[in-house]
């Protein structure tokens, strides 16, 4: 025997086995279901249903027109105008989204929900006078910390960095040691500007978390920038302990090592961006440079190659190739690859390349002279 389902916001209540498809709407709405619960189900609640299901489906428009017809049927129902409220926000209709909001708010509905609701809209109506309202209406309801750092970001986005920071400092006062909050404060500064007081917030983090990922990384970029590599590599170690096979600060430690003249380390550090799959552009220069710096000519060529077919940093790979050449003292060939150089015009490599080919036409005559020497 066929079993009979109603739907009620999303939950579905089996029927009694048996039960007549012919009750009057009262009688069914009241009859209780398989568990004993009885169910009450209306018109209303349906269509509220069916609306939040349509936006679940991304159907915004449908969502939009069935929450008109909802609050058009049932005036009265504050989770209707929301419901409204919503759709037309994501409808990008943020002005007539705020027209239900406030009613839903002059019947009732939660003011903090309201507000943080219409905060949103203006902010996407490029209207910061009408969302510092909000916020301020919201903090005045309640000071709370995750209202202060909504309300941060919003002054930050606005490049108002000063009242940003004063809110994220106020959020940190009753939140201390909170890592969202100081991340939104070392946002600012790096926005700012201010390498101190980035590192000094950074370091914060990394006080109350030793071990944060976001922090480290972020740490070991600032002072690699700073071209501080020992400082760099210190905070990327720390990293790998936690995170042994990140790409990118294998990357990061490599190119510390290199400009430290560590050719070895940062040969191997280099070779590990390979094995975890990281990004190679950018690399094939250093790398080929670093293999024959210690004597690895056919690995050098390999990248040399590698790095040509991929149209990175030709100028300087043509300009390790020629100095390859210079170590065989093919100096007619050096000269070859370095003039490449020069006409790919890359600067620096392409200026380096300028100069090693009256380099090489040196080495060749000196070469030459010590052979007509030999001879004599």
């Amino acid at each position: 025997m066929k079993h009979l389902v109603l739907v009620w916001l999303g939950i579905v209540f089996p029927l009694l086995a048996g039960a007549s498809t012919s009750l009057g709407y009262e009688e069914q709405r009241d009859r209780p279901t398989a568990g004993g619960e009885p169910v009450f189900a209306t018109e209303a609640d349906v269509l509220l249903n069916t609306v939040k299901n349509l936006i679940d489906a991304q159907d915004y428009q449908a969502a939009e027109k069935l929450a008109e017809q909802l609050t058009a049927t049932s005036p009265d129902m504050v989770d209707g105008w929301m419901m409204l409220g919503y759709a037309r926000s994501l409808n990008g209709k943020y002005d007539l989204s705020n027209a239900a909001y406030d009613r839903a708010l002059d019947m009732g509905a939660n003011p903090k929900d309201v507000l943080l609701r219409k905060a949103y809209n203006c902010r996407k109506l490029d209207d910061p006078r009408r969302t510092r309202q909000c916020f301020e209406a919201l903090l005045a309801l309640e000071k709370s910390p995750e209202i202060l750092v909504q309300f941060g970001a919003f002054e930050s986005a606005t490049e108002n960095y000063a009242e940003a920071l004063r809110l994220f400092t106020e959020a940190l006062e009753m939140k201390p040691n909170d890592l969202e909050v100081i991340d939104a404060i070392t946002r600012v500064e790096e926005k700012r500007g201010d390498s101190a007081q980035l590192k000094y917030w950074l370091e914060k983090g990394l006080a109350v978390e030793p071990a944060n990922t976001r922090f480290l990384k972020r740490l070991s970029l600032v002072y690699l920038n700073e071209q501080n590599y020992d400082l760099s590599v210190n905070y990327l170690k720390k990293l790998l302990a936690v995170d042994p096979e990140n790409s990118g600060a294998y990357r990061n430690m490599g190119i510390a090592y290199y400009q430290l003249g560590d050719k070895e380390r940062a040969k191997a550090a280099f070779e590990k961006v390979k094995t975890f799959g990281g990004a190679m552009d950018g690399l094939y220069g250093p790398l080929a440079d670093c293999y024959r710096s210690t004597g690895q000519r056919t690995a050098a060529l390999a990248v040399i190659q590698e790095g040509i077919e991929q149209r990175d940093q030709e100028a300087w790979l043509y300009s390790v190739w020629g100095k390859l050449l210079e170590d065989e003292q093919d100096y007619d060939a050096a000269i070859a690859k370095f003039a490449k150089a020069v006409e790919l015009q890359e600067e620096p490599w392409s200026g380096y390349a300028k100069k090693q080919i009256a380099r090489q036409e040196q080495l060749k005559k000196r070469a030459e002279l010590i052979a007509q020497q030999k001879e004599g």
